[in-house]
């Protein structure tokens, strides 16, 4: 049956590669592939970057072995309170049909299921050592990464499986299951009482700088060393150089990796039935990902989500409705509110505190604002780039060409607008809570005012942009998700590349605008800010405006 099953595996990658090879006739995914390559070749292989992998840096591994622990901490924390993702036993249909039916053991499928996670493993594995591979023996790393994915993904099949009998069986799961919750409710109030009994010294930290050897001393001290002694032994062989300490750190490692292999097996839960309903899950949400040609897919959940609605209006604000519901209902709001909402939290904790603290937390928040200008287009695409694939539904609607095109860009603008003023305003209040404060009140108000309107205006022209490259080259963008991989990665900074200049060049107008604000009000900082941020939103607004003008055209004579 192994036999069986590495031939299917092997068959299954090999003819994958060998459909993706072939894909690349198409000059689209050629040239999205050679800069994917090139980018691989620049970050991971270049001469400097291999000098630098070469020197052993003791910070780096210090952090890392600190960490990487709590890191594995959290995430077992996540699986087993809020519970391992169904996906862990979901099969594709063609499995389904083939595997299920035939005679086949439930230990034999998940052994199956293990043999095909290998491919993420290993290539997880491999982007970890170049990521952090430093150190004179990267094979011993690339094992050490792969034990410790290995376990990972053995772990989360294993809660899974738990939480399968649990649903089968009520009660009778929960007590067979009782050694398991025991042991992770003795986890859970040692590290709450730990970090209970640090708190004093987590809220006296002045610099951020001084956290790190706080939580040091707490991670080395028992009970929580005792509690941390798992997730260590997972973590050690990937950061320790060859040899025998090496050696010595990969035996407790390949133990608990054998034990989680040993406990999924033995795992009692109704498998099959609960792998053909996650398999089912997974394909009526493929489906959805592939009607609706986006990341994100709305659950049955979300749509109690909802947003009142004039029975009344301009059509247009049905549309941006209509849009705005899918971006609360796919999950995509909780993501893009996660950072506004870590922005803010930090500059209440940390900001007061320090001058240094509170210039590092403006940088980043100004940092992440401007890097969604490149990355906000490619995770919010409910505009045209996922609506062209139903363009007769769009057809028919009561609005001429130009006016969908600006309620499209407009509901994937806006959120990321809102994203961005919500991070300027974290980054403000930290640099006025300083001590002593970097931006006076009257310059802060200054930047509250003008700042909306200059962010509305760069993201409604570069999602002018990227929905004009939508409509006037379907075929160099990719229409709905952005996909993964090389080709991918290639395709969106091609994409975000050609942006980004043509976003240069509707900022020259703009620019020369603000050039002529500063030399007439430089006297006068406050009014500058106001008139010269107000003038360039206002600028980009339009050009927007008469760029989608020039594209309703082409939209109203689009057909299939």
């Amino acid at each position: 049956m192994i036999g069986a099953f590495a031939y299917l595996t092997y068959y299954s990658a090999r003819n994958g590669l060998v459909a993706r090879v072939r894909r690349l006739r198409n000059p689209r995914y050629a040239v999205a592939l050679l800069l994917g390559l090139a980018y691989f070749w620049f970050v991971f292989f270049t001469r400097s970057v291999r000098q630098g992998r070469e020197i052993p840096s003791p910070v780096t591994g210090q952090a890392l072995g600190i960490l990487l622990p709590g890191a594995l901490l959290l995430y077992v924390a996540f699986l087993w309170i809020v519970g391992a993702d169904a996906s862990a036993l979901a099969f594709t249909n063609a499995e389904v049909s083939m595997l299920f039916t035939a005679p086949v053991s439930r230990r034999g499928l998940i052994v199956y299921k293990l043999m095909r996670s290998q491919a993420t493993v290993l290539t997880s594995s491999i982007v970890w050592v170049l990521l952090f591979g430093r150190g004179p023996d990267p094979l011993t790393r690339a094992l050490g990464y792969w034990v410790l994915f290995s376990t990972l993904s053995l772990h989360r099949l294993g809660v899974a499986l738990i939480r399968a009998s649990s649903k089968a069986h009520g009660a009778t799961a929960l007590r067979r299951n009782w050694l398991a919750g025991l042991a992770f409710g003795v986890v859970a109030v040692v590290v709450v009482s730990t970090f209970f009994g640090i708190r004093d010294q987590l809220i006296q930290a002045a610099h951020i700088g001084d956290v790190v050897p706080v939580l040091t001393t707490a991670f080395d001290a028992a009970p929580l060393k005792l509690v941390m002694y798992p997730f260590r032994v997972a973590v050690t062989p990937a950061l320790t150089a060859g040899g025998l300490e090496w050696l010595r750190a990969m035996g407790p490692a390949v133990a608990l990796l054998s034990l989680h292999f040993v406990w999924v097996l033995r795992s009692d839960a109704a498998f099959e039935e609960a792998a053909a309903e996650a398999s089912a899950k997974r394909a009526r949400r493929l489906e959805a990902m592939r009607f609706r040609r986006d990341t994100g897919a709305v659950s049955a959940k979300s749509v109690r989500w909802s947003l009142p609605l004039a029975a009344t209006g301009g059509p247009s604000v049905a549309l941006i409705w209509k849009n705005t519901l899918w971006v609360m209902r796919s999950g995509h709001l909780g993501g893009l509110m996660a950072l506004p909402l870590a922005a803010w939290l930090a500059a209440v904790v940390y900001a007061g505190r320090s001058h240094e603290a509170a210039m590092i937390l403006a940088a980043i928040c100004g940092a992440v604002a401007a890097v969604m200008l490149v990355f906000g287009p490619a995770t919010m695409r409910n505009d045209l780039r996922g609506e062209l694939r139903r363009l007769p539904m769009i057809k028919v609607l009561p609005l001429s060409g130009q006016q969908i095109i600006l309620a499209e860009v407009a509901s994937s603008a806006i959120p990321i607008m809102l994203v961005q003023y919500l991070l300027v305003l974290a980054g403000l209040v930290a640099l006025s809570v300083a001590s002593p404060p970097v931006v006076s009140r009257a310059m802060a108000l200054a930047i509250v005012v003008s700042i909306p309107l200059t962010l509305l205006g760069v993201n409604i022209a570069n999602f002018m942009i990227h929905n004009a490259f939508a409509l006037l080259l379907p075929g160099w963008v990719r229409l709905g998700e952005s996909g993964g991989g090389i080709e991918a990665m290639g395709q969106a900074m091609l994409t975000s590349i050609v942006t980004l200049v043509m976003l240069a060049l509707l900022l020259i107008g703009p620019a020369i605008g603000v050039a002529g604000v500063y030399f007439a009000l430089r006297s006068a900082v406050v009014p500058m800010i106001v008139v010269g941020g107000t003038l360039a939103g206002a600028a980009l607004c339009l050009e927007a405006y008469l760029l989608a003008e020039l594209l309703g055209g082409t939209l109203e004579r689009l057909e299939l």
